[in-house]
């Protein structure tokens, strides 16, 4: 049931609805910094903290309903709880009798052969726990092949919270202003880091062919999100010209595809551009909602990591525990479904095109650009090419829309993208379109 809206303020609403998650950050700020153990789960005034979830949908602390568009920033496809991935779990702790083994088991072979069958099929891969360590191997992986220390990297792009994937991920528009320099992204960050990180321009082949060449005798990679922050789309020529530049200096291209990989398309944003990058990074959807990373790629590069070798070290507890493993293996199932995956874009563009109209019919400036099953809303007059594009955008509109949003029953992590999933019903889109209508008619 939607949310009764008195005629004041959404965030007045929002607050007095959310007591109970109010005092729990009061609580949490006593033992956890900013009241969150991630920094990215915290905005203002306090989180909203979840006590229940099931397809679609959220219940809070004070029993608020909501429907769903962060899904744990992209993880569960499915949405919360699907019965699949459940009976997956339960079936995989019943029968190994345990949560982990320490040791090789059958599910690593089996899911780590079902993964190169869609992405790399003469390739090789190994299990993380998530896509930050996904990436943080694949870039050490790349160092040892090419014996260079410096990363090339695309301004605005996230990796996960290592120093160097951190430089020049969000540097704000007076940042931005002094060029394309390597930007510290976290206090802490070592001076060596910025100086053998290169920062690339998304969506610029020239510029970026140029830095590229100037610096091939220094780069062990270059590595990108191809769908820049999920839902800014690479030009048609974009990553093919890289593909070809990278080629020609034997400079192994990452493609991180821990957000893209199956939402984009099934075999990820390499499948939907037809572009093959020497390495890939996995997560997120792979884990089927637990922890679970991967990278795989050419096999003269991926077997650097045999133990028998010894030429370079990867390794984690967790690494390809069985639960994971099931979970993982029972929403590629799902998504393997006859038309699962068309009805799951079918989903958003549905919701996009809502979107679109009311903005419209309000005389909103706003776009909504997305990619596959992905996309975010922006208060500017044209869609963004690059991250520098992004920052045009009127934060204050997003911010006073999310909250409204909130305050109707739609979560959404202020700011960020929305995720669609297979849980998303007509029901669902329904009221969420209602709400985003409501919010940009002002108070009830």
């Amino acid at each position: 049931m939607r949310p009764h809206m008195s005629k004041g303020p959404p965030r007045a609403d929002l607050e007095a609805r959310t007591k109970a998650s109010r005092a729990y950050a009061d609580r949490a700020r006593r033992s956890l910094p900013g009241g969150v153990t991630a920094g990215v789960k915290y905005f203002d005034p306090y989180p909203i903290a979840m006590k229940k979830a099931k397809g679609c949908r959220l219940w809070d602390l004070d029993g608020n309903e909501y429907i769903d568009y962060c899904l744990s920033f992209g993880p569960l496809v499915l949405g919360h709880g699907h019965p699949r991935v459940m009976k997956a779990i339960r079936d995989s702790l019943q029968s190994a009798g345990t949560t982990m083994f320490g040791t090789p088991h059958e599910l690593e072979a089996t899911y780590a052969e079902r993964l190169l069958r869609i992405f790399r099929p003469d390739g090789r891969m190994r299990f993380t726990m998530s896509g930050t360590e996904a990436t943080l191997h694949a870039v050490r992986i790349a160092r040892a092949y090419r014996k260079r220390p410096m990363i090339a990297k695309f301004e605005g792009h996230f990796h996960g919270g290592v120093d160097e994937f951190l430089v020049s991920h969000t540097p704000s528009r007076d940042e931005t202003r002094k060029g394309l320099v390597p930007i510290s992204g976290s206090r802490g960050t070592p001076e060596h880091v910025l100086k053998n990180t290169l920062v690339l321009p998304f969506n610029d082949l020239d510029e970026t062919a140029a830095r590229i060449r100037s610096h091939a005798d220094r780069l062990a990679c270059v590595i990108l999100e191809p769908i820049e922050r999920s839902y800014i789309a690479p030009d048609p020529e974009f990553l093919k010209g890289l593909r070809e530049i990278t080629a020609d200096h034997d400079i192994p291209l990452i493609f991180d595809e821990v957000m893209s990989g199956f939402r984009v398309a099934f075999g990820g944003a390499q499948h939907a551009y037809r572009v093959t990058p020497d390495l890939t990074c996995l997560g997120k959807i792979i884990g089927g909602g637990l922890p679970c990373g991967a990278f795989l790629g050419r096999p003269d590069i991926l077997d650097l990591a045999d133990p028998v070798r010894g030429d370079f070290f990867q390794s984690s507890t967790f690494a390809g525990y069985p639960i994971a493993m099931a979970a993982g293996m029972a929403t590629l199932d799902e998504l393997e479904k006859p038309g699962a995956f068309d009805g799951l874009l079918e989903t958003t563009r549905t919701l996009t095109s809502g979107f679109e109209r009311h903005l419209k019919e309000h005389g909103v400036p706003a776009v909504v650009p997305g990619v596959g099953s992905v996309f975010s809303i922006l208060f500017m007059n044209h869609a963004p090419r690059n991250y520098r594009d992004s920052l045009e955008a009127d934060e204050a509109k997003r911010s006073v829309l999310d909250t409204s949003l909130l305050a109707r029953g739609i979560f959404v992590k202020p700011g960020k993208p929305f995720y669609v999933s297979a849980a998303h019903d007509n029901i669902a889109i329904r009221e969420t379109l209602d709400a985003f209508e409501e919010s940009l008619s002002g108070p009830a």
